[in-house]
């Protein structure tokens, strides 16, 4: 990772506007049809929430600005990314982790498996 100058990025206006928001936060709607991943989670005994992440990830690995967050009053460009996910706890809450993108679809299921069960 390493600091970058947010007015030398396609960046430079969302990063001014991101360190003025109260709670910083992008959420995305798109309708999908996920029938694929639902056979695929049968045919081969995944876990239908790690392929949806995993695609997440995929999809979001090609794209560069995902790679750029702000951290303080300074934007950074990590060299990895990692896909965020909402597990239910013991205590019947939910916690999030972090499973580093990877596409290696095993080492990604072998990361997830492992880090949502820290997680639980």
């Amino acid at each position: 990772m390493r600091e970058i100058n947010p007015k030398e990025t396609k960046r430079a206006k969302a990063y001014e506007l991101w360190m003025k928001a109260p709670n910083p936060m992008v959420t995305f709607f798109k309708t999908l049809d996920v029938t694929p991943l639902v056979h695929k989670s049968k045919k081969s005994k995944l876990k239908f929430n790690m392929l949806l992440d995993y695609c997440i990830g995929k999809s979001a690995s090609s794209i560069d600005e995902f790679y750029l967050l702000p951290v303080g009053d300074k934007l950074i460009q990590y060299d990895t990314i990692a896909v965020n996910t909402i597990v239910k706890n013991k205590e019947g809450e939910v916690s999030s982790c972090d499973i580093l993108y990877t596409d290696d679809l095993e080492k990604y299921n072998e990361n997830y498996l492992k880090y949502t069960q820290e997680s639980m």
